[in-house]
């Protein structure tokens, strides 16, 4: 939001180093009037390119994506992939290969513990070679920019899929309305 305005996001990253390992806990918290649904509410973090290399082992839901509209084929288990293998290869570049209910996440020598904390549950988490700016606006798979490293989501919340392009929006009962939320994961 502009400096300006009477709406944002307070965000709070608290990491301490304890037993367990290096302990992120992030807190969100919107002020202000909002009248508009969020997409997502996470954070994003960088990687190094080689990661993609890797093959990607968690404990959580799968095998296959799912968002909070679309979950019913989701089963909680310990799952392993490719990490290009996540995504889906749709027609127009998209943001693609959500899996929430994370509980752990190996890759390579990144090892990652989520924490239920709070009323927002377990992250979910999504790897992508591009970013979800570097996606947006482009309509071909040829039009993405060379790949620049490896990036790791973890979201608290997503907002549903719908299917606007061909009927209805989300269900209200699966729209991201702007609420604070909060999140733990331990980087062992």
């Amino acid at each position: 939001m502009a400096a300006h305005s009477a709406q944002g996001i307070e965000t709070t990253f608290s990491w301490r180093l304890d037993g367990e390992g290096l302990r992120l806990h992030t807190d969100i918290r919107p002020f202000g009037p909002w009248d508009c649904t969020w997409p997502r509410v996470g954070a994003r973090f960088g990687l190094p390119g080689a990661l993609a290399d890797e093959r990607v082992e968690w404990f959580g839901t799968g095998p296959a994506e799912s968002y909070a509209d679309s979950a019913e084929a989701a089963y909680v288990g310990r799952f392993s992939s490719a990490v290009d293998d996540l995504g889906v290869s749709y027609g127009r570049p998209q943001e693609t290969g959500h899996r929430p209910g994370l509980r752990a996440l190996d890759l390579g020598p990144l090892h990652l513990r989520a924490v239920a904390s709070g009323s927002t549950g377990l992250p979910g988490f999504q790897l992508d070679r591009h970013t979800a700016q570097e996606r947006t606006g482009v309509a071909h798979p040829h039009e993405l920019p060379p790949s620049s490293g490896l990036w790791l989501y973890l979201d608290a919340a997503q907002h549903g899929l719908g299917s606007r392009a061909c009927g209805p929006d989300v269900l209200p009962r699966y729209a991201l309305w702007p609420r604070a939320v909060s999140w733990t994961v331990v980087f062992e």
